[in-house]
């Protein structure tokens, strides 16, 4: 066995974690293991696209929305391609979520609408309504898939030493005094004062060993489908769109001018490494049947599905902590890639610069919520 010792290591080279080491690595020596190879499926970062919004009830995630896309045009700047597409997103349904979407962003300062159902239908035909309307102009969706590529090329271009396909082991280090962790790649040992886990459905087991007091993570295998436009809906004719009901529906445009369309969190729990990748009969008819009665710009019929994991809190807050030598960044929920490079740079201060963190992301935050 050889050994180095660097700055600061980050298991989990999905999205959140290739935002840490971009934010980390002009200022320590970094490396980033991850057990699958780059832009992988098997987790909750692949895909080619997501809602990207600024409206929440918490203000919390409005501010860090808002902080977001500061890093999203960074991302652009260094693609040289847009990453952020802002076609609107609009959201109907419970009327006492909108009334709470309305409130905090007109308390930040983020632009909205109320539209009557008519005049959102008479805006945008290709969907139905019968609430009123929360519009988001300055809302729509990130192209993920190409967000991902970036963020590799930009961390490994800052100096991270990026591993993938590299299945390593994590423990804390008891040979140095100073302490820390170490991580066993192969025959190589890798040492730092400081590791950042962000392994998304895997991290649970991870956290717990090391003795991190972590809330309850729930995985979910989650279902998403794709449906074409009908002829006469334009391509910039569906924007982003929540339904807010008993079950949430969402969609969102795509990179191949489908529209993607999900119900939120009714997936079947699971693990990483027993989830089944497979079509759900039910689902598929369930989205169908959503298509024909809200979605009339779009031919109800599904043409291709695919599967993702949800790692959720109880609350669906984010996880973003340090415990001794060890960074958190978990539980995102489901709604976690719009905040990608803030998420990054908010977990590499935690490692490297001793920042701490608050409700409703702390430890003690969800601990006291219990």
């Amino acid at each position: 066995m050889t050994e180095r010792r660097v700055d600061l290591l980050v298991v989990g080279g999905g999205a959140m974690g290739l935002a840490t080491a971009w934010a980390a690595a002009p200022r320590a020596e970094v490396v980033l293991v991850e057990r699958f190879p780059p832009g992988h499926a098997r987790g909750a970062s692949h895909g080619g696209e997501r809602i990207w919004r600024h409206a929440y009830a918490d203000p919390a995630y409005v501010e860090m929305a808002l902080a977001a896309e500061d890093g999203w045009r960074r991302l652009e700047s260094a693609a040289g391609r847009p990453l952020l597409h802002r076609v609107g997103c609009v959201e109907h349904g419970c009327e006492a979520e909108l009334d709470a979407l309305a409130r905090t962003s007109t308390a930040l300062g983020v632009a909205t609408e109320r539209l009557s159902p008519a005049e959102a239908h008479r805006r945008w035909p290709a969907l139905a309504f019968t609430t009123d309307v929360l519009v988001q102009p300055a809302a729509g969706w990130v192209r993920a898939a190409d967000g991902l590529a970036v963020l590799a090329a930009v961390a490994g271009r800052a100096g991270a030493d990026l591993r993938f396909g590299a299945p390593a082991t994590l423990e804390l280090d008891h040979d140095h005094a100073a302490g820390g962790v170490r991580v066993t790649v192969g025959d190589e040992v890798l040492t730092a004062p400081v590791a950042v886990v962000t392994a998304g459905a895997w991290a649970a087991d991870l956290l717990r060993a090391l003795g991190v007091p972590l809330p309850s993570l729930l995985t979910t295998e989650e279902h998403v489908f794709f449906l074409a436009r009908r002829p006469e809906t334009p391509p910039d004719g569906v924007p982003s769109f929540i339904h807010w009901d008993e079950v949430s529906c969402y969609g969102l445009p795509t990179v191949d001018g489908t529209v993607k369309v999900g119900e939120h969190h009714t997936g079947a729990v699971t693990t990483g490494d027993t989830r089944t990748g497979a079509a759900d009969p039910a689902r598929i008819a369930r989205i169908e049947a959503y298509a024909e009665r809200w979605l009339p710009g779009v031919v109800p019929q599904v043409l291709s599905s695919t599967t993702c994991l949800y790692t959720t809190t109880p609350t669906q807050d984010f996880v973003l902590d340090r415990v001794g030598p060890v960074v958190v960044g978990a539980g995102f929920s489901g709604h976690g890639f719009k905040f990608v490079p803030e998420v990054g740079r908010r977990l590499a201060a935690l490692a490297l610069d001793g920042t701490t963190s608050a409700a409703p992301f702390s430890l003690a935050a969800h601990a006291a919520r219990r």
